[in-house]
């Protein structure tokens, strides 16, 4: 849904010199929706260069948002472009540096199915990220991998195999 989102950060350079934690908790934001609103409560976000790009990432939104409406553009359908949501940020930053389940489920605050079901598709981004990355010069494709590589671990990674394994028996 934030597809057009994630190519003007990459055509604008917002992601470059992010580390891998940093690059995941921004392609959080393309891929997580909270399940109630809540808007008297600012999600927690990693500081430094992750919230500047993330703040960065949701100017950006706004100006493609203002420009659907310029336009009439997804008017017919009722639908734009939703609005980033930074309420998985920290978990993906925080899982993608190497800390611990129980210390990362314990600060967000969510069921492990959830973390695991949300992991899996920015993982499933980043990868996408990856494969479209500018090549010569990007540290965005080389991070996005990186990442990756921090999220598919321990229980992420666990279902991922157990899941597949039945699908190889037939079960699923």
């Amino acid at each position: 849904e934030l597809d057009l989102l994630a190519s003007e950060c990459l055509r604008e350079g917002v992601w470059e010199g992010l580390n891998p934690g940093e690059l995941a908790a921004c392609v959080s934001a393309l891929v997580y929706e909270a399940r109630q609103s809540d808007d008297a409560v600012a999600p927690k976000v990693p500081t430094g260069r992750a919230k500047v790009a993330l703040a960065e990432m949701v100017r950006i939104w706004g100006r493609l948002d203002a420009l659907e409406e310029e336009f009439r553009i997804n008017q017919a359908e009722g639908v734009g472009q939703r609005e980033p949501d930074l309420g998985f940020a920290w978990a993906a930053h925080q899982w993608a540096s190497d800390k611990g389940l129980d210390e990362v489920l314990g600060e967000v605050g969510m069921p492990a199915g959830d973390f695991v079901r949300w992991c899996k598709q920015v993982i499933d981004v980043l990868g996408q990220i990856a494969a479209a990355s500018p090549v010569e010069g990007s540290t965005v494709a080389k991070n996005a991998r990186k990442a990756v590589e921090g999220l598919l671990r321990g229980v992420v990674a666990y279902s991922s195999v157990s899941h597949l394994g039945f699908c190889v028996l037939g079960i699923f």
